[in-house]
């Protein structure tokens, strides 16, 4: 199971903020089945993606069993490791 999180007004926007998904595969094709308006946000730079806490530009990025995915609006100051975390 991936565990997927959610912040901020993403979050609320679709109703959840922490979901296990059974999914293997790249992270692009995790942000599609999260919701595709998601997707493209990401690849505006509206949106960020953490896996397991780091910051991932590359949506061929491989998700496994047991990752953890952040999508996070952008932002600025504080602590990312916190933010993602709490």
């Amino acid at each position: 199971m991936v565990i997927v999180r959610l912040y901020g007004w993403l979050a609320e926007k679709l109703g959840w903020r922490e979901r296990e998904l059974g999914f293997e595969g790249d992270l692009l094709n995790l942000l599609v089945e999260i919701d595709t308006e998601v997707k493209e946000m990401v690849e505006s730079g509206r949106l960020l993606v953490a896996v397991n806490h780091q910051i991932i530009r590359d949506l061929g990025t491989k998700v496994r069993a047991n990752d953890i995915v952040a999508v996070l609006p952008t932002f600025s100051g504080g602590s990312l490791g916190k933010r993602l975390r709490d």
